[in-house]
């Protein structure tokens, strides 16, 4: 086992620093630098497992569809467009030279050196002899080196190419690195040894007992025969009851031939076992050793196995019986620092920020993972779709160009069986991918055929040629069409390996997915694109990348931005589509990512009755009752919590529901919101005891939406030639005769206002809203306020109140605007705004609202409404409704490509408190968005990065009834769901309350 290497004396890790030189293409490498006698003293450090780019040689390409060179199949010399990173470094080549010492126990044993994963190709000598080549990036490359070494000092030298006619099988949407990327090690086995092993455990129908088989391949690399060998296999555990289980397996070897191979099986029965599964991932032992004509041990290995049953029948999809929902998300291996090399205290976090947000299921896109992944998988409880590196987008997807030549057949069906070798018995494997976006025809039919020869426990799939898949595939479907298509498709279940693609500021109607897939059983649900943003850590200053001290450290410096497509020059590249993430590049969870853990959890809550309250809960698990849970609640008052307790009476069996009262507290005046909890009794290896795995709210009695009343004192208006000029106590508000806008607001000697409160109508676009044509469909609203003209005014003193409306035009649009004030003697000011279409072919409005700028140093942001995270109309789901507060600079959202963020929704009521406790206030007359940030709509527009973005001297703050959708289909083109819009050509009207209060 991988996580057991290090203590093993058998395993000779030869990470570390290595010596080092690039060369820009074949033609300038260094051809004779694996001879004994070659100098390389002169030559830079570099760390293995690494990526060359990101330690200072040669630049990162991220592109996602094109070959980053010349598409010319085999060749990858070819004179590529000028603008390729490629024209001017025609396939770079590193060379890496390391020295070992020839281990104690190695004597009279074989050695190999095994190459975790090496990017694209590589030769390989061992002191000055060439002992071979690879080039399959993502599974491993293994040699005996035995009869190379010599006592003593090794040398070890390898020439990597940076693309090679494999890459061709390889054109993933990654970032295209180079290099000895994941770890190499000495392997010291003795002269015979078990060369393989593969453990099946699939249960009985029943799931009553389960049969267990070990399948051993022996391999004798001796020139003598081994014979009276035995071979030895314990399994323990426990059973279902928590009787222990111990199972000793033997098998005598009378002889293995000299350099010659046997295969050997053993099985054992094991009754009333414990299921593997992600809810409960039991795992048993199996410690196989090899003994000698002595009785000695030769040689141990131990590892784990889970009893799992995985099947399709007809168009529903069954994990142990059980009608299984994957609930899943695509997973890059990246690190902002190391690249594809990702330590193991990252991969860690990400298992554990991947359970905690409810997600059952990884595909392992587009390639075999480092294998102690798939332990962790194992361990933690994880359904893992592995994939085989097997992709050539470049030339379309369902290529024949690359799946019919029987030309590369051996190439196809190796990626495969190398992927299946290597990870057969990880129990967290439940089907088996034979790549993605890649060729169709008779050499993915060969891979198929092999998989299933070789593994028939699990099935097949596959995207690009559906005939050899066990499971329909799509990707990002609208969920309309998600659900016509599983009315459709009868002769199997359906999946979609890619959807919800969350690039950016991304994720909206992932409620309305899951709505379809819960409503129909062969639906077996989708992948989100993707679990990780693709971001570089880059110095600001534009120094090359290298390693510090600390190169795991996947933390921005004050000096660093994530960098992404097009910030390593100007060549071709597919910018911030490698910012795809539902967590940043340093695995902080983004906005998506409370989404997706509230739409995947497996406890849910409806209310059934407000008044009794009655709710609902319904138990999604496939294995465990909800009496496993805690499940809480809480009624909060505005926000504030007055009433909690547990329901502890609650089992709810998988997949059923019941239903429970909870009473009301007494006496409650004002919003009551019930808000529901379930909660992990005991710590599992993934979250504490008391972590919330899934949470509910409903609205017991709504928000009382008050207009301003009249008070004792009163307020008076006055009149220039050009402003109306209103005062009360200690305030003084003015407006604009021109154009209605609220342009200065005094409190005592205070200007509150930076900029004018006025009418404002733009959004800036999100990463999908880019690509979708909204800058072009709706840009008549950017400017829409500023040509507003007043046709007629009024100015009214009545019952101690002044109310002023404006009747004003949007001639770009072609829609009246109404705009009304009223002021009270203490200085407040209620604000309606009205729009009335006069045509029929205004566009989508981006958000409907007003904008205002407030003094900076407002930056304690209080709010009643749907938080603490950024929210949208389409992404609210996860957001409850609560009393919340934060910094200004922790309101935002820095997006690693800068775009629109920071939305709050269904908010009664925000202010914008000064140190001093001096705060601005804004009442809804009906529920409100709003956002603020320290720059403006058009610093944001123009800069790349947020650390380009100005801190100015103000608060650019906008209060909205509604904004546009951020959608959440794809980002090339999907339209944000149109009831997440807000169509132009409907009236609307909103208002709200400005008030100030002094601190105490």
């Amino acid at each position: 086992m991988e996580k057991e290497k290090s203590a093993n004396p058998n395993v000779v890790s030869l990470d570390g620093v290595w010596k080092f030189t690039w060369a820009v293409d074949p033609d300038h490498r260094i051809k004779d630098f694996y001879k004994n006698d070659y100098d390389n003293s002169k030559w830079s450090d570099i760390v293995v497992p690494g990526n060359w780019q990101l330690q200072g040689f040669d630049l990162p390409v991220f592109v996602n569809i094109p070959y980053p060179f010349k598409r010319d199949q085999p060749f990858v010399m070819g004179e590529p467009q000028k603008n390729y990173y490629t024209f001017d470094h025609r396939n770079p080549v590193g060379s890496y030279i390391t020295s070992f010492t020839m281990p104690q126990n190695a004597v009279n044993k074989q050695v190999f050196l095994h190459f975790g994963g090496v990017e694209s190709a590589m030769y390989v000598w061992i002191n000055g002899q060439k002992v071979g080549f690879s080039k399959s990036s993502m599974v491993p490359a293994e040699f005996d080196i035995t009869k190379y070494l010599r006592k003593g000092k090794n040398k070890l030298a390898v020439e990597v190419y940076r693309f090679s006619d494999g890459s061709y099988l390889e054109d993933n949407d990654m970032w295209r690195l180079s290099g000895i990327f994941r770890s190499v090690d000495l392997h010291i086995r003795p002269k015979t040894y078990v060369q393989d092993h593969f453990i099946t455990a699939v249960p009985s129908t029943d799931f009553s007992k389960t049969s267990v088989g070990i399948d051993l391949n022996l391999e004798n690399r001796a020139e003598t025969a081994a014979k009276n060998l035995l071979v030895e296999a314990l399994i323990t555990g426990n059973d279902k009851t928590g009787k222990p289980v111990s199972i000793t397996l033997t098998r005598k070897i009378p002889v293995v031939n000299k350099q010659g191979a046997i295969k050997v099986s053993l099985s054992a029965l094991i009754n009333n076992p414990n299921l593997w599964s992600a809810e409960h991932p039991y795992l048993y032992n199996v410690q196989l050793k090899l003994r000698d004509s002595r009785n000695q041990v030769i040689e141990t290995i131990h590892n784990r196995f889970g009893v799992k049953k995985v099947e399709v029948k007809g168009e529903l999809f069954y994990i142990n019986g059980q009608l299984v929902k994957l609930k899943g998300v695509n997973r890059h291996e990246h690190h902002p620092r190391t690249g594809r090399h990702v330590d193991r205290q990252t991969m860690l976090t990400d298992i554990r920020l991947i359970k905690q947000a409810n997600i059952n299921m990884i595909r392992t896109s587009h390639y075999p993972n480092e294998p102690y992944f798939y332990e962790l998988c194992d361990e933690y409880g994880i359904y893992v779709m592995d994939e085989a590196d097997n992709e050539s987008h470049g030339y379309g997807i369902g290529n024949r160009n690359l799946g019919e030549d029987p030309n590369w057949e051996k190439a196809h069906v190796d990626r495969a069986v190398s992927m299946l070798q290597r990870d057969k018995n990880y129990a967290s494997i439940i089907l088996w991918s034979l790549g993605n976006e890649a060729g169709r025809g008779r050499n993915i039919r060969a891979m198929a055929d092999t998989v299933k020869k070789l593994d028939p426990s699990r099935p097949v799939y596959y995207d690009s040629d559906r005939s050899v898949s066990a499971i329909y595939d799509e990707g990002y479907l609208h969920p309309d069409t998600l659900a016509a298509l599983g009315k459709r498709i009868k002769d199997r279940p359906v999946f979609l390996r890619e959807y919800h693609h969350t690039m950016g500021n991304s994720g909206g109607n992932l409620q309305e997915y899951w709505d379809v897939i819960y409503a129909d059983e062969s639906l077996v649900g989708g992948a989100i694109w993707d679990w990780v943003d693709q971001g570089i850590a880059k110095k600001i200053d534009g120094s090359a990348l290298k390693y510090d001290a600390n190169p795991a450290n996947l933390n921005l410096k004050a000096d660093e931005y994530f960098a992404y497509g097009g910030d390593f020059g100007n060549y071709f590249n597919d910018g911030a589509n490698c910012l795809d993430g539902i967590v940043s590049s340093d695995r902080t969870p983004q906005p998506e990512y409370y989404e997706v853990q509230k739409v995947y959890q497996n406890v849910v809550f409806k209310l059934e009755n407000a008044a009794t309250p009655t709710v609902a809960i319904t138990n999604h698990f496939n294995f465990t009752p909800l009496s496993d849970f805690d499940i809480s609640y809480e009624y909060t008052l505005a926000g504030k919590v007055i009433k909690s307790g547990k329901l502890n009476s609650l089992n709810i069996l998988p997949g059923a529901t019941a239903k429970t009262t909870i009473p009301l507290p007494p006496n409650a005046e004002g919003e009551l919101c019930l808000n529901l909890y379930a909660s992990l009794k005991k710590a599992t290896l993934w979250a504490a005891a008391g972590y919330r795995i899934a949470r509910g709210q409903f609205i017991i009695k709504p928000f009382d939406f008050k207009k301003m009343a009249p008070v004792s004192a009163n307020a008076q208006a006055t009149q220039t030639s050009t402003e109306i000029i209103v005062t009360a106590g200690q305030h003084r508000m003015v407006f604009n005769k021109a154009n209605g806008a609220l342009t200065s607001w005094n409190q005592g000697d205070t200007e509150l206002l930076k900029g004018a409160l006025e009418p404002y109508f733009w959004k800036p676009a999100n990463d999908n809203q880019k690509r979708n044509n909204y800058n072009r469909d709706l840009r008549k609203w950017k400017t829409a306020a500023d040509s507003r003209a007043v046709k007629s005014f009024e100015v009214e003193d009545k019952n101690g109140l002044v109310n002023i409306n404006f009747n004003m035009l949007l001639p770009t649009i072609n829609a009246d605007y109404k705009l009304s004030y009223v002021l009270n003697g203490e200085g407040k000011l209620q604000v309606d705004a009205d729009y009335k279409p006069l045509a029929d072919t205004i566009p989508l409005i981006p958000k409907f609202g007003m904008r205002m700028r407030i003094p900076a140093n407002y930056y304690n942001v209080q709010w009643y409404g749907r938080g603490p995270y950024e929210n949208y109309p389409d992404r609210k789901t996860g957001s409850m409704v609560g009393l919340y507060s934060l910094k200004l600079k922790d309101f935002m959202t820095d997006y690693a490509a800068s775009q629109d963020n920071a939305n709050r929704t269904d908010v009664r009521w925000f202010s914008f408190g000064a140190a001093d406790g001096n705060a601005i206030k804004v009442e809804g007359l009906q529920p409100l968005c709003f956002h603020a940030w320290n720059y403006t709509e058009d610093d944001l527009e123009k800069v790349r990065h947020s650390f380009e973005l100005p801190e100015r001297d103000f608060i650019n703050l906008n209060i909205d009834l509604n904004v546009h959708g951020l959608g959440g289909n794809d980002s090339w083109g999907a339209k944000t769901m149109s009831k997440y819009t807000i169509d132009g050509k409907k009236p609307y009207h909103y208002g709200f309350v400005l008030a100030y209060s002094k601190g105490k």
